[in-house]
C-alpha cells in the first residue's frame, strides 16, 4: 500500500511474513543545513533518551523489554542532499507471542511517544537529558580525532565539497555547533522539525493494511501528521571545477600509519551501455576482496595495511582509502594509478567480470533477507525512484554488461582530490 496521508507525508506499507519482526520507521527530511546538522544529531539522541511518560532510559528500556524486547532507534544521515532524522521501533510479529493481541498498537504508541511527547521543562527540554546527551555528543566528536579512517575520510569529504558549505559539517555535527546551541533552540529546532519536514512512514512485516491504517488512524500520529509540509527538491553535485583543478591537502600527525584517500569524478553511463558497469568497475579496482587494489597493493606488493573503493551511484563518486607507512605513501599512489590504468586499456580478464557480475546477482539475491531493504526501497520509491532497477532490469542489464563497457567508467574517471594524513613518528 502507498498512500499520501497529506502533502508530502507519505506512508507505505509492505506486508511480508518472511520475518519474525516487524519494523516501523519514520523518516523527516529536509534539505542539508550546516545551521541544522549539528542540532538535528543531538535532537536524535535528546529524543530518544527520555519522554513525557518515560521520563529516563531506563524507563524507556523498561517499556521495550515489557513489549518483548522491542528496540528503538533514532539517528540522522545523510539522503541525497537532503538530512534524514529517523525514528524506528522493530518488534516482534505478534503471530509468534502467545499474549500479542495489542503488540502492533503498543509499539506505534511507543514510537509516537518518542517523536511527539518529548520530555519538557517549560519551554525547553529536561535539564538533565539536554546536559547529558550534549556532553556525550561532545566526547563522541572530540573523539573523532582518534579514529585516523574516519579523519581521513571527513578530509576527504571537505576537500569534495569545498564549494557546497553545508556539507562541510559532517552528518553527525560540529563541534563548534554544538558548543553554542542552547536548550531553548534546540526545543525550537524540534518543533520546527515536527511541523515542516516530510514524512516517509515505512512499515514493512506481517500487517494487515487495513487493521494498521485503523491503529494508525487511532493514535496520536493522526493528529500530528495532518498538516502540509515543505516541498523537497532534489539537487545533484557537480565537479567541473574539481576536474579542471584538483583538490589536494597534505596533513601531518604523530601516527604510527598514514592515510591516503582519493576521490574520482566519473560520468554517467550513457544508454548504450549497462547501467551497472560503475559497480562492476568498481569491484574489479578495489571494491573486493579478489579486487586489483587488493591483490596487487596489499598482497603481492605490501605496501598498504588495507585499501578499497566505493562508488556512489548517485554522485557518480568513485573513492579510494588506504592505511599505510608514510614511506610508502608515494609508492602506493602510483600503484593505485596503475590499477585504474590496468582497468582503463582493457587489461582485466573475462574471468573478472564473471566474479564481478556473480558478486552484484548475490548481493541482489541476498538483499531481501532484510527487513532495512525493504524499507530502504520504498524510500527510494518514494522520493528519487529513477535510481532503482526492477528484478528484470537488473537482469538485463548484467546480461548486456561487457568488458568495453568497464573500461570506458575507467576511462572517464577524473581525479578531483587527495587528502593525506602523513604519521610522523617523531
Amino acid at each position: 500500500m502507498r498512500k499520501t496521508l497529506a502533502k508530502n507525508i507519505f506512508l507505505n506499507i509492505t506486508p511480508i511474513k518472511k520475518f519474525r519482526t516487524i519494523k516501523i520507521q519514520m523518516d523527516f527530511l529536509r534539505p542539508l543545513d550546516k545551521e541544522e546538522t549539528t542540532s538535528r544529531r543531538l535532537l536524535a539522541n535528546v529524543l530518544s533518551n527520555s519522554t513525557k511518560d518515560y521520563p529516563s532510559f531506563r524507563a524507556i528500556n523498561d517499556r521495550e523489554m515489557e513489549l518483548y524486547g522491542s528496540e528503538i532507534n533514532v539517528f540522522t544521515r545523510n539522503l541525497l542532499n537532503f538530512n534524514d532524522l529517523a525514528f524506528s521501533v522493530e518488534f516482534a510479529d505478534p503471530s509468534f507471542l502467545i499474549n500479542g493481541k495489542t503488540q502492533i498498537k503498543d509499539n506505534l504508541d511507543l514510537l509516537g511517544e518518542i517523536i511527539f511527547k518529548p520530555n519538557l521543562n517549560g519551554n525547553k527540554f529536561d535539564e538533565t537529558s539536554f546536559d547529558t546527551e550534549k556532553r556525550n555528543l561532545m566526547s563522541n566528536l572530540v573523539s573523532i580525532q582518534d579514529n585516523q579512517d574516519l579523519v581521513s575520510s571527513l578530509g576527504l569529504a571537505k576537500l569534495i565539497y569545498r564549494n557546497d558549505p553545508n556539507r562541510q559539517v559532517p552528518i553527525f555535527g560540529g563541534i563548534e555547533q554544538l558548543k553554542g546551541l542552547t536548550n531553548e533552540e534546540l526545543l525550537k529546532s524540534y518543533q520546527d522539525v515536527i511541523k515542516n519536514d516530510t514524512v516517509v512512514i515505512n512499515v514493512v512485516g506481517n500487517v494487515d493494511e487495513t487493521e494498521f491504517l485503523k491503529e494508525l488512524n487511532d493514535s496520536i500520529f493522526y493528529n500530528e501528521l495532518q498538516n502540509d509540509r515543505n516541498d523537497l527538491k532534489i539537487s545533484f553535485d557537480k565537479f567541473d571545477d574539481l576536474i579542471a583543478q584538483p583538490a589536494l591537502q597534505i596533513d601531518h600527525k604523530k601516527l604510527n600509519q598514514s592515510r591516503i584517500a582519493l576521490a574520482y569524478a566519473t560520468e554517467g553511463v550513457s544508454k548504450d551501455f549497462s547501467r551497472l558497469a560503475p559497480q562492476v568497475m568498481n569491484l574489479i579496482l578495489g571494491g573486493d576482496d579478489q579486487s586489483q587494489l587488493f591483490l596487487q597493493v596489499r598482497e603481492k606488493n605490501s605496501l598498504a595495511y588495507s585499501v578499497s573503493s566505493s562508488y556512489q551511484p548517485i554522485s557518480h563518486l568513485v573513492t579510494i582509502q588506504a592505511g599505510l607507512d608514510s614511506d610508502s605513501v608515494d609508492k602506493a599512489l602510483d600503484l593505485i594509478n596503475k590499477q585504474i590504468e590496468y582497468i582503463r586499456e582493457g587489461k582485466f580478464t573475462d574471468a573478472q567480470v564473471d566474479h564481478a557480475q556473480k558478486v552484484m546477482l548475490t548481493r541482489r539475491k541476498i538483499s531481501p533477507d532484510s527487513i532495512q531493504h525493504y524499507i530502504m526501497r520504498n524510500i527510494w520509491e518514494t522520493i528519487y525512484p529513477k535510481t532503482l532497477l526492477t528484478d528484470e532490469q537488473f537482469d538485463d542489464e548484467l546480461r548486456i554488461l561487457d568488458k568495453k563497457h568497464v573500461a570506458s567508467v575507467a576511462e572517464h574517471m577524473h581525479a578531483i582530490a587527495k587528502y593525506e594524513l602523513i604519521g610522523d613518528s617523531e
